[in-house]
C-alpha cells in the first residue's frame, strides 16, 4: 500500500467539490475505484443538472498524471508513498 495524493485540477474542483485528498491504495486500479466510488455520483448529478443524459466516468473523462507523467504512456505504473495523481478534465477545442 502507498499513501498518495490525488489532486483534482481545473473544473473537477467545481464539479466534484474537492481540491485534493490523500489515500492509501495499492494500485492505479484502486485509485480509479476510489475516485469513481467517492465522486462518480456527484459528477453524474452535476452532468444531469446541466442537461447531460449520458453516463460518464470521472476517470475516463480525465487526463491522469502520475508524478507529472501520463499514466496511459506508462507500461505498468507503480505507486509509492508520496506520489501524486493529478486528474485533469479532458477538453476539446478548436
Amino acid at each position: 500500500m502507498a499513501r498518495i495524493n490525488i489532486r483534482f485540477i481545473g473544473m473537477w474542483r467545481v464539479f466534484l467539490g474537492v481540491k485534493a485528498v490523500t489515500v492509501e491504495v495499492g494500485s492505479i486500479e484502486e485509485v480509479r475505484d476510489y475516485v469513481e466510488n467517492n465522486y462518480g455520483d456527484r459528477y453524474q448529478h452535476t452532468l444531469r443538472s446541466r442537461g447531460v443524459k449520458r453516463m460518464q466516468s470521472v476517470w475516463e473523462s480525465s487526463n491522469i498524471l502520475l508524478n507529472g507523467r501520463n499514466i496511459r504512456q506508462l507500461n505498468e505504473p507503480v505507486l509509492g508513498d508520496g506520489d501524486t495523481i493529478d486528474l485533469i478534465p479532458m477538453v476539446a477545442g478548436g
